[in-house]
């Protein structure tokens, strides 16, 4: 916990890990996550259709963070307007497409969630 995934369309050129350190150094600075603790992927999305226009004019980013429920709403805003600042930084959007960046938080529900580490 948390899990962090990043669906990005085949349009952008994301250099992804850059910016999934990016993102999970985001995380860490929130100050409620342990930085051993986060989880980090990438898909890349290459089947796609935003709206009802070519995909080659329009691209997304969607980031979605599952933490363990319990957190207020403000701390989620707070992580929230962090991530999307953090995928914003030192990306170089293409300039003749629209680009649709979104960060969801879903609370996985503690009773339920299981972890072990193993060395």
């Amino acid at each position: 916990m948390p899990h962090l995934v990043m669906e990005y369309t085949g349009n952008l050129a994301i250099d992804v890990q850059p910016t999934l350190q990016r993102l999970n150094q985001a995380l860490v600075a929130s100050g409620h996550f342990e930085e051993n603790a986060i989880k980090a992927r990438a898909v890349r999305l290459d089947d796609y259709l935003v709206g009802t226009a070519s995909e080659a004019r329009r691209a997304f980013v969607a980031l979605r963070l599952a933490i363990l429920s319990g957190r207020t709403v403000e701390e989620k805003k707070s992580v929230s307007d962090l991530l999307g600042a953090a995928i914003q930084k030192d990306q170089h959007w293409p300039k003749d497409v629209q680009v649709q960046i979104t960060v969801e938080i879903v609370d996985m529900q503690r009773e339920t969630y299981f972890k072990v580490s193993l060395q």
